[in-house]
């Protein structure tokens, strides 16, 4: 069984837009566990109220993160980049030197949380 629900960078486009709608499939965050490590995928800062200005002068509306495997942080997620598109997002190779779009559909890539 597939763990991973996402089979084109389209599907996954179309749920993460930046603005949230469960009702219409539109989502702020994945959680989503890839060669055993977990990271999440998030609209806006999560720790900031203020998304971050980037040094081209756009502003970050997305974020990834991988979660802290300290013990005595647990819970924690570490500020891997951030990006002003969607399209920046699915082109970075923060993971494993992996492009993001290929790791977002990889069969592998099991998909634990929405919000």
């Amino acid at each position: 069984m597939r763990k991973n629900e996402f089979t084109s960078v389209e599907q996954f486009k179309a749920q993460y837009i930046g603005i949230w709608g469960p009702s219409d499939n539109h989502w702020l965050g994945l959680d989503f566990i890839y060669h055993g490590i977990e990271y999440r995928f998030n609209t806006g800062s999560m720790y900031s109220s203020r998304n971050t200005i980037l040094p081209e002068g756009k502003e970050a509306l997305f974020g990834l993160y991988r979660k802290e495997t300290d013990t005595n942080k647990r819970g924690s997620y570490i500020l891997l980049e951030e990006f002003a598109t969607i399209d920046d997002a699915l082109n970075s190779c923060c993971i494993e030197a992996t492009p993001s779009r290929e790791i977002i559909v990889a069969e592998e890539t099991e998909l634990v949380g929405q919000d």
